[in-house]
C-alpha cells in the first residue's frame, strides 16, 4: 500500500474503499476503526472542512437526528453543537478518548452509544454510521 503525497486525502480514499468493499464478520469493529481513523488521525483537516451547517441537516450525512439524544453543551475550545461540525467535534472526542459502549452490551451489537464531557450522547446504529463514514470518507477525499 502507498500513500499519494497528500496522505490525509489517501488515508480518508482507503478507508472508503475499506468500507465499500468489507465483507467479513464484524461491521461494527470496522465502524469504530474507521471513525477512530478518519476523526482522530486527520484531526484537524477532518474538522476543518466539515460544513458549519445546521444539525438538521446530519441525515445528509446518514445519521437520522433522533439518533442524538444531546447534541452537547457549547464550550470556549469546540465548534458549536447544533451544527454539522459540532457533532462531528463531539462524535471524534467521544471516540478519541474511547467513551463508547455498545448496544446491547452482551448480544449482536446493532448500535454504539456515544458520551463525552460536555453532554454529548448519541446511539447511532451501525448502519447509520456506515452511511456516515462512507460519506465523511467521501468528503475527507475531495480536501
Amino acid at each position: 500500500m502507498s500513500y499519494l503525497s497528500n496522505f490525509e486525502r489517501s488515508f480518508s480514499e482507503h478507508t472508503l474503499q475499506l468500507v465499500q468493499n468489507y465483507e467479513g464478520k464484524f461491521p461494527a469493529t470496522l465502524m469504530v476503526n474507521c471513525l477512530l481513523g478518519l476523526l482522530v488521525v486527520p484531526r484537524e483537516t477532518a474538522l476543518k472542512s466539515i460544513p458549519e451547517e445546521p444539525l438538521t441537516e446530519i441525515a445528509n450525512w446518514g445519521v437520522n437526528r433522533t439518533s442524538i439524544k444531546n447534541v452537547g453543551r457549547k464550550t470556549e475550545n469546540a465548534p458549536d453543537p447544533e451544527t454539522l461540525r459540532g457533532f462531528v467535534s463531539n462524535l471524534r472526542h467521544s471516540v478519541a478518548h474511547f467513551r463508547i459502549a455498545p448496544v446491547p452490551a452482551t448480544e449482536e451489537v446493532h448500535s454504539f452509544k456515544y458520551i463525552n464531557d460536555r453532554g454529548f450522547e448519541a446511539v447511532i446504529t451501525i448502519s447509520e454510521m456506515r452511511k456516515f463514514v462512507t460519506k465523511l470518507s467521501e468528503h475527507l477525499s475531495k480536501q
